[in-house]
């Protein structure tokens, strides 16, 4: 059988001043609630309606107590915030932290021993800011995020920072590595430097000093104010250092007023392993090319490069490496009279040089050896000497290559030769093979005579 209680119930105009019994309940006509007394206290102490809960409970703590900073404090392990699954809306769950106005502050604090070390939100204006302290009274901001722009500022990063395209597993960047930059799979990575107005084009600036960032010193000479690397992938890993490089580097120890550069592109030669200098560009305003000790591999119509062993430039001409200065070249003469019998083809015997570039003739053999495939002129001038009474009826020249006739040019002089006075002149083109030599022979019909030493000269030069 149930039994029906009724307890003391009235208006809250008349409660609020009630005394009641110690344990004793009464009703609250005015907000339906109940109100437990505890003998002294006027009006009791109300318990909470579902009204008072949705008009709002001044303060409340969970396993804590509230006060009037925290009027929401929860003491717990874990706080769980989850969509409505009761009665389902769309499934989303949202906290919304609101200020007063952007000068305030709606951030998340984050503590130790109740001294915030970390902070995030909107700070002091409505850009989104990330704000963190080692102490709880000194604040260090790495990340700004701008509100009007949606710009991202970064303070100092200790790490490397990554900026990636690439879904996939990327490999560690390089040791020192501050940034680094993925493309994705198959695409490059591009960093653009866009510049409007009278900033013109954008600028990649290094800057360099010695000694610490606490106490900066001089520059010395040779040192490397910044460089711009490139490192691949061999088959089974990437290289251990670059393979090829633009550097810039001091060309004296610098002061305020004497800061001489130079710039260095490196690379690495085929079948090495090891980045070599090619190419400076000095602080006088010369540009100098790194010499090789012999013709580069696999060269290409256009390239140039300085021969160490040739002490020249060359060019590739598409076909083969070509020399373009330091020519071979020579003057020979004869310190004495060449005899050279009658009707046979004799050597001139030029046995001593005035120039002699390059060595490439012989004097011992009397002879201009070429020391490379090419192009070579030649000129010789021969003066004929009386021998007593003898007249021959002709003084010839001409050009003998590897030992036989040449066939390309040809002197002689004819009828009655002068003692001293009658000369013959030879010029020729030959287009010669490495170590093909070059020498004059004479010859008199009817009678013999001699070269004189006096004005006779053998004259070579590589042209191409």
């Amino acid at each position: 059988m149930s039994v029906r209680t009724q307890w003391l119930r009235d208006a809250w105009s008349f409660l609020a001043t009630f005394v009641g019994k110690p344990g004793e309940f009464v009703v609250d006509t005015t907000n339906w609630r109940l109100v437990v007394h505890d003998g002294s206290t006027p009006g009791g102490h109300p318990t909470v309606s579902a009204t008072d809960l949705k008009a709002g409970v001044p303060m409340l703590g969970i396993n804590t107590e509230a006060d009037a900073s925290n009027r929401l404090a929860v003491k717990s392990e874990a706080a769980l915030l989850s969509w409505d699954d009761a009665k389902p809306g769309p499934g989303d769950m949202r906290v919304s932290v609101n200020k007063k106005a952007a000068g305030n502050d709606a951030a998340f604090l984050f503590q130790t021993g109740y001294s915030t070390r970390a902070l995030f939100g909107t700070l002091a204006s409505d850009d989104f800011a990330l704000k963190v302290s080692p102490d709880g009274s000194t604040f260090f901001t790495p990340l700004v995020v701008s509100a009007a722009t949606g710009r991202m500022t970064l303070g100092r990063i200790d790490a490397t920072l990554e900026v990636s395209a690439n879904t996939g597993a990327l490999p560690d960047p390089p040791a020192q590595s501050v940034l680094r930059l993925s493309g994705a799979d198959g695409s490059r990575a591009v960093l653009a430097l866009d510049s409007y107005g009278a900033a013109e084009g954008g600028s990649l600036t290094f800057r360099a000093a010695g000694g610490t960032a606490a106490a900066p010193a001089a520059l010395k000479a040779g040192a490397l104010i910044g460089q711009v690397s490139a490192v691949g992938r061999g088959a089974k890993s990437f290289s251990a250092a670059a393979r090829a490089w633009l550097s810039f580097l001091t060309a004296e120890t610098w002061t305020d007023s004497a800061q001489g550069t130079r710039a260095v592109i490196a690379a690495t030669p085929l079948g090495a392993t090891a980045a070599v200098d090619v190419l400076s560009v000095e602080a006088n305003g010369a540009v100098g090319l790194v010499p090789l000790p012999a013709d580069p591999k696999g060269g290409a119509a256009g390239q140039i490069y300085v021969s160490g062993s040739d002490t020249a430039i060359k060019w590739h001409d598409g076909t083969g490496w070509k020399r373009l200065t330091n020519f071979a070249k020579s003057v020979a003469f004869t310190n004495f009279d060449n005899y050279v019998g009658a009707d046979a083809w004799t050597r001139v015997q030029f046995n001593n040089a005035d120039s002699n570039d390059k060595g490439a003739f012989i004097a011992s053999k009397n002879r201009f050896v070429a020391p490379e495939a090419g192009l070579y002129g030649f000129n010789v001038s021969l003066t004929y000497k009386r021998n007593g009474t003898s007249a021959p009826a002709a003084f010839e020249a001409q050009l003998y290559r590897n030992g036989t006739a040449a066939g390309r040019g040809r002197a002689a002089a004819t009828g009655t030769l002068v003692d001293g006075i009658t000369a013959v002149d030879l010029a020729s083109a030959l287009k010669l093979a490495a170590n093909d030599y070059v020498e004059v022979y004479v010859r008199f019909t009817g009678a013999d005579g001699y070269v004189a030493a006096a004005d006779s000269f053998f004259g070579a030069q590589q042209m191409a």
